[in-house]
Parts: structure tokens; C-alpha cells; sequence
């Protein structure tokens, strides 16, 4: 099953995995190039099924595991504080350039979208202290200063080596060289909205964390480029973020 999957497809996920059906939700863009290294040019339902089918046996992805009833909620109230996040932030735009009858109720629209947003958030702490897992795993990862108990719904946190959470959060650098030819590293893909949280939290970090301030500022010393030097440190807050989750003896070293 592609992608990065709706409302729609996490009812039919959650619905094969309650008739105890394995389930993987598969990455698109990968199962497009893996069609296209197989001469798979056109492109049909039946064939799609048919791709889907060599594609699992061949390259056998991991299996999507079921989140706990808890963990589920908590994603599902974080998609919906994007959504209000993302229209509060396009209605006052919009306000900028309306006429006074337009903006008198863009102006309604905005106040309500700031107290369902203010609203949401009460929420989302409210179920974080009330679930006995996640109170502890939010309170474990805010060890680490400026990182927020939103991390708390990566389900992989803990559980998988740091190098792959950092390529399956999408801040991992991949090497493009050729012969004698080193290019610059770039990160890609991941997860979109996981890696805003954490891009805003490296943001806070090297204003307010004196560890990751002195790490960044060493790097941007050492030439490395400001854009750069942040994803560096989204990378090593993942890191210790990885390692709170997954050792409670694990002390971090301010």
C-alpha cells in the first residue's frame, strides 16, 4: 500500500491488522522507481496491483505495526493542530490584502482558528498526562532542552538504531559522488511533519542551549554553511532524543 497514507487508508491499515493480515505502507517514490528499474512504463490498476505484489516479495519492506490506542489519538490530534495551524496562517495572509467586508469576517475566522488552535494544544497535553506511556516518554525526552513532548508520537523513537531514524525522520545525509567527485550531501524525504517540529526545536536550541549553541557555532567557524550547520544539529538533538528513549539510565551531560 503507497505512501504516507490519509484517513482513508489508515481505516483500511487499521482494519487488516485487526484481521491479523500483514500490512506494509510503502514509500511511493520508491515503489515508482522500482517500476520503472523493471520497465514497468505504463501504468493501470491491475498492474499496480501487480507491481505492489513483486514488490513486496523482491524487496520485502518492513511491515507496518499497529500504534496503540494512545499513540493513535495522539497522532490524530497533532494531524488536526497542523490543519488549524496551516489555515490560522493562510487567513491572516489573507487578511493583509482583503477589503474592510472581507476582513471583518477573515478577522472571525482568524480568532477562531487561535482559540481551536490554544484549545488543541490543552488537549494534546491533557491526553499526554492522562496515558501513563506517554507522560513518561514526554517527560524523558524534555531532558533534553528545547525539545517538546510532540516528539513523543514518533513510535520509532527507542526502538531503531539513531542512523535510521535520522533517514526515516529525513535529516540524514546521503553521498552523490562519483569517481574523484565528492558533491555536497543532501538530505530528502522523511517525515514532513516531524522534521518541522524538530527543525523549530534546533531553532530554539542554539539560542538557548549553551551544548548545541557551541556545536553550531563550531561548525559555522569551521565553514560549514548556517543551513547545514542546523540540520547538523536536528541530527544530534535526534540523536540523544534516540538515546533518552531508549536506555532510562541514560544521563545527558549539560
Amino acid at each position: 500500500m503507497p505512501g504516507s497514507y490519509a484517513s482513508y487508508e489508515r481505516a483500511i491499515v487499521a482494519a487488516l491488522l485487526l484481521a491479523q493480515i500483514q500490512v506494509c505502507v510503502g514509500n511511493p517514490g520508491r515503489v515508482r522507481a522500482f517500476a520503472r528499474a523493471a520497465g514497468w512504463l505504463a501504468k493501470t490498476d491491475p498492474l499496480d496491483a501487480k507491481l505492489l505484489r513483486r514488490f513486496g516479495l523482491q524487496i520485502k519492506p518492513r511491515l507496518h505495526r499497529a500504534l496503540d490506542e494512545a499513540a493513535a489519538t495522539l497522532r490524530e490530534l497533532l494531524d488536526y493542530r497542523r490543519q488549524i495551524s496551516d489555515q490560522l496562517v493562510a487567513t491572516g495572509n489573507r487578511c493583509e490584502l482583503a477589503g474592510r467586508i472581507l476582513r471583518e469576517r477573515l478577522e472571525t475566522l482568524r480568532v477562531f482558528l487561535a482559540t481551536e488552535l490554544e484549545q488543541t494544544d490543552a488537549l494534546i497535553k491533557t491526553h499526554i498526562h492522562e496515558d501513563d506511556s506517554l507522560r513518561t516518554k514526554a517527560a524523558r525526552l524534555r531532558e533534553l532542552q528545547d525539545a517538546g513532548p510532540v516528539l513523543a508520537s514518533v513510535p520509532e523513537l527507542g526502538k531503531i538504531e539513531s542512523g535510521q531514524l535520522a533517514a526515516l525522520i529525513g535529516v540524514a545525509p546521503f553521498a552523490h559522488d562519483s569517481g574523484r567527485r565528492h558533491r555536497c550531501r543532501h538530505v530528502r524525504g522523511g517525515r514532513h511533519s516531524v522534521r518541522q517540529v524538530l527543525y523549530m526545536a534546533a531553532v530554539s536550541a542554539i539560542r538557548c542551549n549553551p551544548v548545541m549553541r557551541a556545536f553550531y557555532r563550531r561548525l559555522v567557524e569551521a565553514g560549514k554553511l548556517k543551513k547545514i550547520a542546523l540540520i547538523a544539529v536536528m541530527r544530534q538533538m535526534l540523536h540523544a532524543l534516540n538515546l533518552l528513549a531508549a536506555n532510562p539510565n541514560f544521563v545527558l551531560v549539560r
